[in-house]
């Protein structure tokens, strides 16, 4: 498929490369990671910006024990160059007003994908991508989830 516009269209090669996928009116989500304990990876279409977030939470900061904090932030900020064209991120209150709670923000792997000429093949690669930054974010997870 190409020219990829609409988050059904997303759906639709998601689901023609073998994942499942829920649709609602701004997001479509699908599971990442293994069937085990899979991640949810969320894709939204940022109009502003004219591209597709993919965002997948991998812990919450209330997961990392506090002692850890620090070496798990600068850990994760280290392993960006890895998990690239994935970042690290944290959802904060600034982003969303309902995370009052620091223990609730969501520690995230992000990357946007520009619209424009989209293909099946650039949503490929890009959940190809998720997955190796699932696998290159586990060093860092395992320093911040650490006894």
């Amino acid at each position: 498929m190409e020219n990829i516009q609409t988050l059904d269209q997303v759906a639709d090669v998601l689901e023609a490369l073998g994942y499942e996928t829920q649709l609602d009116a701004k997001s479509v989500f699908t599971k990442v990671g293994g069937t085990d304990a899979p991640f949810t990876a969320v894709i939204t279409r940022n109009e502003v910006r004219h591209s597709l977030d993919i965002t997948c939470q991998i812990a919450t900061l209330g997961d990392v024990r506090e002692a850890n904090t620090p070496n798990f932030l600068l850990a994760a900020l280290d392993a960006n160059s890895t998990v690239r064209p994935f970042a690290f991120a944290i959802i904060s209150d600034a982003d969303d007003p309902d995370l009052d709670d620091p223990d609730e923000w969501p520690v995230v792997l992000t990357e946007s994908i520009p619209i424009g000429d989209l293909s099946d093949a650039e949503i490929a690669a890009a959940m190809d991508n998720l997955w190796s930054a699932l696998a290159a974010s586990r060093p860092v997870m395992e320093i911040g989830l650490k006894a």
